[in-house]
């Protein structure tokens, strides 16, 4: 959030300046990229109103930043977009639960009112509940970067420092600054751009200066500092010993006792102020912003005020204990993984009532020896100092956080000898590009990727030539090589392959849905995606916790509403050929719920892979020094979140064919008539999600393509006794009575 309070007055003293942007012509424009992004979630009109009742990311975001990027080149502005990195060791904590127990009210209430055709009600209550934080977007975000070569940078910590420092360097690597009015505690700023209007005929921004505010209030730079702290911003909450609700009156109460340090004294018995222990915190925000530590010219990372000087021209004298504020200083090379002690997992967004999922995301997921939470942990943990090693981890539960959590909780258990010992096989995989290239021309492939990974290992003759013993005598080089040994090494981690590089019934049940599968189809995340949640055993057609949610099967018996079902929700596992658009097609609660397990799966299953790259950079078995790490992080599964569409597309077709067909499955698709009635339930498909979706006649057909792939998989497990009967004997019966109802 911006500094509390200060917006009002800028407005009130009309201190909001408007200019063409045209004006930033020939320029390099400076863009806070987590505000940018946060700008678009909420703007009026870019927010995607029923993104909480579909899950996935907003559907019109990457038309969006496309435009907007048109809008910046046309009007010759160079922009230079900063992620943050780590984020700062606060110990105060926001109120995050009570925030997420109005969402968790807001989207029940949504969906009772949608169940009872209240749909305008619904959608006001899903808007701004879908819980989609800025960094959720990058992978889309910087997939578009690179392919426009839109220059970006991610900061140490946060990106406020790192822009001040790009304006303030000697050699002026940006021009002019666009982000949140929090970057105004800074020294050394004057005009903030804190609007920018892109995409009317004639673009507008608006700024503030900060040089105005400063004369108005009468006040030095130091004093605004002490007054933004305590009218409070996104990284400190608002001073709460008094009634003050107006930035000009938090302005007169620092002035009047000299500095917010005094302030904060005279208050310090307040109880408010104790129980926050907010002397401490306020002094601890206060060296946040003066030292924030920053990405230099040269590599390394040093305090703002070390880097460049002040505009008073010198360098202030940085405290020897900016870990304490900061958190502990990891190893340049690995500032995009901090373990803050902490896994906090919030409901997601169906709430999480159903049992199936907490046991899922609680001993699956996180807790497991085995599971992606814990062997990312020891994947980074083993190649850092040894004090990351033995970092207690603690996972908090929202269905746990009435139970105690102090030092007796449990924590994962990633440096436990098992965890260690399970990642130590890794370096064995050190395949070189000759093998790899050797590997594209015998498959005809022309990508790395799953399929190329497991019909390399697909015989113990072909494993045996993938083996090697030490990867950092030759390390890897070459950017195909890296993609294909992270593949390969996170294949044995989920138990794909075993450690003779042989491939376990996993591995067997994927290349059998494979061989099924149409590459243009490109389903082997999905793919993947299924058989992981297969052997989860949460794969199957029957209801959660035995309740019925809206937006399931409608027609047919108890075992034809089971078949379908588990037909919803395995198409549902694949992302939907969607138009740039906000959603506008029916909901359905029911996969919502399941999408909760997709989503989580497919998150954690992402953080790990990445960890693996990272521990191969780390281990030193591939060379570190290299400019391809966004191309390679890009080549990578599991690239973005999947909603519910492609599950609901095939509900509503499945619907429509039974109603037309007299409220009757179709027994026998050769009988008289069915071909046209099929014809016609496309056609009711085509008009719900013409808005929605490309081609969706053809998105039923490549849906439906995938049911077989997965079938395949599980046929696969079952030969080899990997499944249970019973679950084998489900996905028979739905194909059985499938097989009549497609087109």
């Amino acid at each position: 959030m911006p500094i509390k309070h200060l917006e009002a007055y800028l407005m009130e003293r009309k201190f909001v300046q408007s200019l063409s942007m045209s004006t930033l012509s020939d320029n390099r424009l400076g863009i806070d990229a987590a505000f940018y992004l946060q700008t678009i979630l909420d703007g009026q009109n870019t927010r995607e109103p029923l993104l909480a009742a579909t899950g996935g990311l907003p559907l019109a975001l990457t038309n969006r930043i496309e435009s907007d990027l048109r809008a910046l080149e046309k009007l010759r502005i160079k922009p230079v977009f900063v992620f943050p990195g780590l984020p700062q060791n606060k110990r105060w904590k926001a109120q995050g639960g009570a925030e997420y127990a109005d969402a968790v009210r807001d989207r029940r209430d949504a969906w009772h009112r949608y169940e009872n055709a209240r749909e305008e009600e619904a959608q006001r209550l899903f808007e701004g509940r879908a819980n989609v934080q800025q960094w959720d977007l990058w992978r889309a975000v910087l997939r578009i970067f690179r392919h426009r070569n839109v220059e970006f940078l991610i900061a140490p910590y946060n990106s406020w420092a790192q822009l001040i420092y790009l304006h303030r360097h000697q050699k002026t690597y940006i021009h002019a600054i666009y982000g949140p009015t929090d970057l105004l505690l800074y020294t050394g700023i004057d005009k903030l751009i804190t609007f920018m209007e892109l995409s009317i005929p004639n673009p507008l921004f608006t700024y503030v200066s900060k040089r105005t505010i400063l004369s108005d209030l009468s006040i030095t730079e130091d004093l605004f500092l002490d007054a933004g702290i305590l009218a409070g911003f996104e990284l400190s909450p608002p001073f709460a010993a008094t009634p003050e609700h107006n930035f000009k009156g938090i302005v007169d109460l620092v002035k009047s006792y000299k500095s917010g340090h005094a302030v904060v004294t005279a208050f310090a018995e307040h109880p408010n102020i104790k129980s926050q222990n907010y002397n401490e915190h306020y002094a601890r925000t206060r060296s946040m912003i003066r030292f924030s530590l920053i990405l230099s010219s040269d590599g390394s990372v040093v305090p703002l005020p070390l880097a460049v000087p002040t505009p008073t021209g010198h360098n202030h004298h940085s405290h020897n204990d900016l870990h304490d504020i900061f958190t502990n200083r990891l190893p340049d090379e690995a500032l995009a993984w901090l373990t803050s002690g902490t896994i906090i997992e919030n409901p997601p967004l169906d709430n999480g009532e159903c049992n199936e999922y907490r046991r899922f995301i609680k001993e699956i997921i996180t807790d497991s020896v085995t599971g992606p939470r814990t062997v990312s942990l020891t994947l980074i943990s083993t190649v850092l100092h040894q004090f990351w090693a033995n970092r207690r981890v603690t996972p908090i539960f929202w269905f746990e956080q009435g139970q105690r959590q102090d030092n007796s909780a449990k924590g994962l258990r990633h440096s436990d000898a098992q965890a260690t010992q399970y990642v130590e096989r890794l370096p064995g995989w050190s395949v070189s590009t000759l093998l790899i290239e050797e590997e594209l021309r015998r498959q005809n492939s022309s990508t790395i990727d799953f399929s190329l990974c497991l019909g390399a290992t697909a015989t113990d003759k072909l494993a045996a030539r993938t083996k090697s013993k030490n990867a950092s005598v030759h390390p890897i080089d070459k950017k195909d090589e890296v993609v294909a040994n992270v593949i390969w090494r996170f294949l044995e981690l989920r138990g794909f392959l075993n450690s003779n590089h042989g491939h376990t019934g996993l591995a067997r049940a994927m290349l059998a849905g494979l061989k099924v599968a149409k590459i243009n189809d490109k389903l082997q995340d999905p793919l993947f995606l299924f058989l992981e949640l297969v052997r989860a055993g949460v794969m199957h057609g029957n209801l959660w916790s035995g309740r019925a949610y809206s937006g399931g099967p409608s027609f047919g018996t108890d075992e034809q509403k089971r078949s379908m079902l588990l037909i919803m929700r395995v198409l549902s596992i694949v992302p939907l050929q969607s138009k740039p658009v906000p959603w506008t097609a029916p909901l359905s609660r029911e996969l919502l719920v399941f999408n909760s397990f997709l989503r989580t799966l497919s998150r954690n299953l992402r953080v790990l892979i990445e960890q693996v790259s990272l521990n191969m950079l780390l281990r030193n078995d591939a060379r570190k020094a290299r400019d391809d790490l966004l191309d390679i992080a890009l080549s990578l599964p599991f690239q973005t979140d999947t909603n519910t569409g492609f599950g609901i597309l095939s509900k509503v077709y499945l619907d429509a064919l039974t109603h037309i067909n007299n409220g009757e499955c179709v027994a026998d698709r050769n009988a008289p008539g069915v071909a046209e009635i099929k014809q016609t339930a496309l056609d009711i498909v085509e008009e719900t999600f013409s808005a929605s979706v490309k081609n969706p006649r053809l998105e039923v057909e490549r849906g439906f393509r995938f049911w077989d792939v997965a079938l395949a998989g599980v046929r696969a497990m079952h030969a080899e006794n990997a499944v249970m009967a019973d679950l084998a004997q489900s996905f028979e019966e739905a194909d059985q009575w499938l097989a009549q109802m497609r087109p």
